[in-house]
């Protein structure tokens, strides 16, 4: 009984450490478009981040996850909430906007796959956007280091 009970307040207490964050997908402000807004996002494992659509015609995506981790795809025009467990650079976008350069970047604790997650970006950038190419381009420094000064908008 005691074992369960301990059990139980070390889950409640472990999970009360977990932070929620929100991602917005903007159709259109300030004379810019399809965005996510903050595009640039670091959390700790096992944080949850919420892609709050409220326009039908987007649907957020995992298109890059660290190994071991869980890809994701919102339902059209529904918002979707995943839990990130895996350390890492994971790049996002919207299914539907992806070649206007609707993309995002969360990083989960440390950026274990960097390199990896910079080679995959740059081929999927030139792949995919036809609009907004530089769009995620204050992310990257050139020194292959994530510029963590940078923030969204």
């Amino acid at each position: 009984m005691i074992t369960r009970l301990l059990a139980l307040l070390l889950c409640v207490s472990t999970s009360s450490f977990a932070a929620e964050h929100a991602i917005n997908a903007i159709k259109f402000r300030n004379y810019e478009s399809m965005f996510f807004e903050p595009d640039h996002l670091e959390v700790e494992p096992g944080d949850t981040v919420t892609f709050v659509v409220d326009d039908r015609d987007h649907q957020p995506q995992s298109v890059f996850i660290p190994a071991g981790a869980s890809s994701w795809q919102a339902k059209p025009g529904q918002p979707i909430t995943v839990t990130l467990t895996e350390q890492g650079v994971y790049l996002f976008d919207c299914a539907y906007h992806n070649v206007m350069g609707m993309a995002g970047v969360i990083v989960v604790g440390e950026p274990v796959n960097l390199a990896e997650a910079r080679r995959f970006f740059a081929r999927y950038r030139e792949e995919t956007f036809a609009m907004s190419r530089d769009r995620l381009d204050h992310i990257w420094d050139p020194d292959g280091l994530l510029d963590r000064s940078a923030s969204s908008r």
